[in-house]
């Protein structure tokens, strides 16, 4: 058997996220898996109402949030959670899960371990030109590539959008 190890990362503080745009959202890479070795990513999403990705299962991550503004409905492994601001949870590799943003705009405050799923944001989004969510049509989203990206990272896609 071969043990793999994981670079020990470096001390890292900054005061401005990297923004991207992906889809319709906003995505700030607070602490960057470089930035950790590959140990850990930790990203701000902001999201638009009626954001809601595929049910999928991360084979590879762990999965912590805290919804710090709006509200978003949670279906994991099947149960179904309301959250609101100050509302946590963790989803540990291995179980189906999705969300569906119910507010205007929510903002979440994710930590995947390890940090590699952020490469799915930085490959499909682009820079954001100011923090805030982009106008209709910015940023192409193309499902296949999202999908492939996905499978790419060890991502399987189970169902559909919550609410679809």
């Amino acid at each position: 058997m071969t043990a793999t190890t994981i670079p020990a990362g470096h001390p890292y503080v900054a005061c401005e996220s990297e923004p991207r745009w992906y889809g319709n959202s906003l995505f700030e890479f607070l602490v960057p898996n470089d930035a950790t070795g590959g140990r850990m990513t930790v990203f701000r999403a902001t999201m638009p109402e009626g954001f809601s990705p595929p049910r999928h299962i991360h084979t590879r991550e762990d999965e912590a949030f805290l919804v710090l503004e709006g509200d978003a409905g949670f279906d994991l492994d099947g149960r179904t959670h309301v959250a609101g601001p100050g509302t946590s949870g963790f989803i540990p590799r291995g179980v189906p899960h999705t969300f569906r943003v119910l507010s205007p705009v929510a903002v979440m405050l994710g930590v995947m371990t390890p940090g590699t799923f952020e490469e799915l944001f930085r490959h499909l989004g682009v820079p954001a030109a100011e923090r805030t969510l982009p106008a209709p049509g910015v940023v192409a989203f193309d499902i296949e590539r999202v999908m492939a990206e996905q499978a790419r990272l060890g991502t399987q896609v189970v169902g559909p959008p919550l609410g679809a």
